[in-house]
């Protein structure tokens, strides 16, 4: 769960009960629009706060199993958006970062060195790209494009280069995530019943041969692939399934999300979905959770009422990173793989999030709204020596 869909869900569920699925409010008006017509971000600010109380008022009434997403509470706020996916990550030898940025007037992806230095364009393209996702050698990245007029997984070079569409599909397609091999993407397909993000599990050849569908049913939250580190089997939401697309199994009624495999393929750090308040009550605490690779011996690591999520193990297995509201606004948190230690990584009176390990594990790399727009950190894995990359909505 984001920090941005936590801080909505905190808002507003002392009204309304919290919904399970996260919508993508690019894709609402898209199809509130005449024709399917992409609309633009941001609105003119005098439009804002009526167009969200439009927004939360129909979502609610015509569409009750629908979430409140990100865009929604910065509409309210009155504030820009940020890229569709804001999240910066390493390339695998840990000399490069890729991320999102508005900087050219709608989302693109941005390559730059690990210390800040030479940003430069690779998608390169009037519609919103975004989603990088780096191969296991870091010659190839994969992304988000709505250039064919709705979300497809497209695949570049590092450099930018040979950019091609791998999904091909007329529902949107997101969160690509390569298999460990790099001969694979996995990624998400919704189908016409479901908001962008949630759909089923696909997997293709990073040459756009061999689509597959994996599950049968679709989780019912935003939720990105995780590979296990023998490239077998995928754990997606509440799901795992091999990638030969056979042996679903779901996972225990309280995993809602899918996670991250440890660096040894054994365990999954994942977020578990707790009871809060009296029995029968919807509302719910979202904590962070390690079972085993099968699914069994589910164990709670984190315990507050205000949300946790985006669990990350450290490269060598010892630690988890974690996003929280728990201080009053997004702030990335660490602690030992067996939930002792909790400390605070960042500490910025805004929201931190959308963060990476670097490959030595000796640093973190973030987004935070702490300046007015989406900007690109990085700090120490101790808390220390934190400093600011990007200078232009990173």
């Amino acid at each position: 769960m984001t920090d941005v869909e936590l801080e909505v869900a905190n808002s507003f569920e002392r009204v309304f009960p919290v919904p399970d699925v996260i919508a993508d409010w690019d894709d609402v008006l898209d199809r509130a629009g005449a024709g399917h017509r992409h609309r633009t971000w941001p609105i003119p600010p005098g439009r804002l706060v009526p167009l969200a109380a439009v927004i939360l008022v129909g979502g609610l009434l015509v569409t009750p199993a629908l979430g409140i997403g990100g865009r929604l509470l910065e509409l309210i706020r009155g504030t820009p958006s940020p890229p569709d996916v804001p999240t910066a990550v390493w390339s695998p030898d840990g000399r490069m970062i890729a991320f999102s940025s508005w900087r050219d007037g709608q989302p693109e992806v941005y390559v730059m060195n690990a210390d800040g230095s030479g940003q430069r364009n690779l998608s390169r393209h009037p519609a919103r790209d975004g989603s990088p996702a780096w191969s296991p050698n870091g010659r190839r990245i994969a992304f988000v494009s709505r250039r064919d007029g709705q979300s497809e997984v497209y695949v570049m070079n590092a450099d930018g280069s040979g950019q091609r569409n791998l999904s091909r599909h007329p529902a949107s397609d997101g969160h690509p995530v390569w298999s460990p091999d790099g001969r694979r993407i996995a990624y998400v397909s919704a189908s016409a019943c479901c908001v962008r993000g949630v759909g089923y599990l696909y997997v293709v050849n990073t040459d756009g041969s061999g689509r597959r569908r994996l599950t049968r049913d679709p989780p019912q939250a935003d939720v990105s692939p995780a590979w296990s580190q023998d490239g077998r089997t995928i754990h997606f939401g509440p799901y795992i399934v091999s990638t030969d697309g056979s042996g679903q199994r779901r996972l225990p009624h309280n995993i809602p999300r899918s996670g991250a495999w440890s660096p040894d393929g054994r365990k999954v750090a994942s977020v578990g979905a707790f009871p809060r308040g009296s029995r029968g009550s919807p509302r719910a605490n979202y904590e962070i959770v390690v079972l085993n690779a099968d699914g069994s011996g589910l164990r709670r690591l984190t315990r507050n009422p205000a949300g946790d999520g985006d669990p990350a193990w450290s490269p060598d297995g010892r630690s988890i990173a974690f996003r929280s509201t728990r201080d009053g606004n997004g702030e990335v948190y660490v602690m030992n793989a067996d939930g002792s230690g909790l400390r605070r990584l960042t500490r910025n009176p805004a929201n931190d999030g959308w963060f990476s390990w670097s490959p030595d594990g000796r640093k973190v790399v973030f987004v935070s709204d702490r300046d007015g727009g989406y900007e690109i950190y990085v700090v120490n894995a101790d808390g220390s020596g934190q400093r600011r990359l990007t200078q232009r909505g990173g």
